[in-house]
């Protein structure tokens, strides 16, 4: 509230002292008016996620795991496999 007090304080010394227009005094108000309360507004809470939404995201989830943990180093092992047939090739 400091902040917007002084800011508000200043533009009326301006002002007073002739150094801006009456339109541009109201704009600037405005201006520092709207900016001091979108700043100090409370962070708007992400609205809760649906069950399939919720569901969805656990699926995925648990789909990356599988691959990770059972695919993965099955391809792996197939891969030294490839490598070592082709090896005893040359």
């Amino acid at each position: 509230m400091g902040d917007l007090y002084q800011n508000l304080t200043e533009l009326r010394r301006c002002f007073d002292g002739g150094l801006i227009s009456d339109s541009e005094y109201q704009s600037l108000r405005t201006l520092a008016m709207n900016s001091w309360t979108s700043a100090n507004l409370p962070p708007q809470r992400q609205p809760e996620r649906s069950f399939w939404e919720k569901l969805y995201d656990m699926a995925v989830y648990l789909k990356d795991k599988f691959m990770e943990n059972i695919i993965k180093p099955i391809i792996e092992r197939f891969n030294r496999l490839l490598i070592t047939f082709r090896g005893g090739d040359n």
